[in-house]
């Protein structure tokens, strides 16, 4: 037998069981007495049973009905168990991937981490690099998070929730003859190359910057925060890095404020996964040790 059962009418069933009597049933679902009545109908239509036989003191139920009805209660009872769980970060005991461009990392990693284990203390973290490879396995349904730039290049199919703006900055070493943009664009620069914020040898600040007439040709790219800011401490050079990640010994330059020039960081997950009461979490996490800072 091919059944189609809906699980209100199953209910129905359960209840004329129980209380033999259709006005009865109607006042304990919220219904009328005809649209019980309907139920019952489509039911005795479905299961090919008349399924309750009217006497002088009410409705008993067939013999098909008597068979059956520990199958019915246990299809509700099953129904009942479909719920979210409730979730708890000291119940968590998976891996957990998160990742981020090196600037974050330097700057908020330590603070997250230790945030996240005070929470969820058997949980497994690992703090990755953003870039081409991760981000395909995010596209192709990998459950992690990452944290970057606003990416227009990522499919419908990953969410990016906003965390927080930043602001893009030179800076130079505290006595540098240096003290404005039109003397600084006349020394070398040395930039940060770092998946997640200048993908692809685009480095959009710049560009926006070329714009207006300020054209800045690096000297050297490098991949690590610490070489940058150690190059820029001992020389004329000058880097770019955000407001809040300028090194000890060293000074901003200001730039024009013209647009693209600041930093909108997001948090990017699969899009099926976005509501998820753990991703939910890391977000405020995440959002938590940037605002602590």
């Amino acid at each position: 037998m091919s059944l189609n059962l809906d699980i209100h009418n199953i209910l129905v069933i359960k209840r004329m069981y129980e209380l033999r009597n259709v006005k009865l049933v109607a006042e304990s679902l919220g219904k009328t007495s005809g649209a019980i009545s309907k139920n019952l109908a489509k039911l005795k239509t479905q299961l090919n049973d008349p399924l309750f036989i009217q006497t002088r003191t009410g409705f008993d139920p067939t013999a098909f009905v008597e068979a059956n009805i520990g199958n019915f209660e246990k299809i509700l009872a099953y129904v009942d168990l479909v719920q979210h769980k409730e979730f708890s970060p000291a119940n968590l005991n998976s891996s957990i991937s998160i990742y981020a461009h090196t600037l974050f990392w330097d700057r908020y990693g330590g603070d997250l981490y230790l945030s996240l284990i005070e929470e969820a203390p058997n949980a497994k973290f690992s703090f990755l690099p953003w870039g081409i490879g991760p981000k395909e396995r995010m596209i192709n349904g990998e459950k992690s998070v990452a944290i970057h730039n606003f990416d227009e290049s990522l499919p419908q199919s990953v969410a990016q929730k906003e965390l927080v703006y930043d602001k893009a900055v030179f800076f130079v070493r505290n006595d540098h003859p240096a003290q404005d943009l039109q003397t600084l664009v006349k020394y070398p620069m040395v930039v940060l190359k770092i998946s997640g914020w200048n993908d692809h040898n685009k480095y959009r600040m710049l560009e926006r910057l070329s714009n207006i007439g300020y054209h800045i040709i690096p000297k050297v790219e490098v991949e690590y925060p610490v070489m940058s800011h150690n190059i820029v401490r001992k020389s004329d050079h000058f880097g770019l890095t955000t407001v809040d990640n300028v090194p000890e010994g060293c000074r901003i330059i200001d730039i024009p404020k013209i647009e693209g020039m600041d930093i909108n960081y997001v948090m990017s997950c699969r899009r099926a996964q976005r509501n998820d009461p753990q991703t939910e979490w890391l977000f405020d996490k995440i959002l938590r040790a940037i605002r602590n800072q």
